[in-house]
């Protein structure tokens, strides 16, 4: 029988968890810093900031926050 635990995606640590799960494009990586360090913000507020404002604007948001 063959042991998953080190491969189970539960049990890997959560860095690489979250690696794994969503990466983004060095030029997006870039642009958000930026766009972070202009507006003032975390990179988790500025990313935020961003999908909420392109899920407004895309209908999908329209509870007012």
């Amino acid at each position: 029988m063959t042991d998953t635990t080190e491969t189970s995606p539960s049990t890997a640590p959560e860095a690489e968890r979250d690696e794994e799960a969503f990466h983004i494009p060095d030029e997006l990586a870039l642009a958000l810093t930026e766009f972070a360090a202009v507006e003032q913000l975390s990179r988790g507020d500025a990313i935020c900031l961003i999908l909420r404002e392109y899920l407004k604007a895309k209908g999908y948001l329209t509870r007012a926050t």
